[in-house]
């Protein structure tokens, strides 16, 4: 069997520096006018795209946030509109959802918001998420280079998201391979 070597293709290289560079919107950066349907999943679109765009499915659709909120995991919205707690909370779903059954991120997000407010549990779960992602890039940019895991903080928070940042990198992994018919990164 040949050896795959997805450090040296330059897809890979330019995912893992996107990955490295990308930013989730803070709290305060996520709008605070109650918003409809349309514009949540345009906004959480737009936010997550760079890091989630590469996959042949859709990772949030209308349908995915009413089944949420049907199943109990989102808040109803008031009067069809959105507010900034359910678009981060459909943020936060939207990306743990890849990784992590949907049952068991309703129960993650209850045990980190009982010790903090939503928006500090948010901003926190942000930094998390971006330094996991780095740390995931860097062994794709820079793969003799070992990169250690800071557990200082939520334990809980920091294992969500290194799965989903290493879950990503898998998954890019196989986008390659798929649209390559099977032969990316073969010498």
């Amino acid at each position: 069997m040949e050896n795959v070597e997805f450090e040296k293709d330059s897809r890979m290289l330019d995912f893992a520096h996107t990955v490295s560079e990308f930013k989730l919107p803070r709290w305060d950066q996520i709008p605070s006018l109650g918003l409809y349907m349309d514009q949540v999943v345009t906004v959480i679109e737009k936010s997550l795209a760079p890091i989630l765009d590469f996959s042949r499915e859709a990772f949030i659709t209308s349908s995915m946030v009413n089944n949420y909120v049907k199943l109990g995991i989102v808040q109803k919205p008031e009067k069809k509109k959105y507010s900034r707690e359910h678009i981060a909370g459909l943020m936060v779903i939207t990306i743990l959802k890849q990784s992590i059954a949907i049952s068991d991120i309703r129960l993650g997000i209850d045990e980190v918001i009982k010790n903090q407010e939503r928006a500090e549990a948010y901003d926190s779960f942000c930094e998390y998420l971006e330094r996991a992602m780095w740390i995931v890039s860097q062994s794709v940019i820079s793969p003799c280079d070992s990169a250690n895991i800071d557990m200082t903080g939520n334990p809980l928070i920091m294992m969500a998201a290194c799965s989903f940042a290493t879950k990503i990198f898998a998954a890019k992994m196989l986008s390659i391979v798929r649209d390559d018919g099977g032969s990316a990164g073969k010498e």
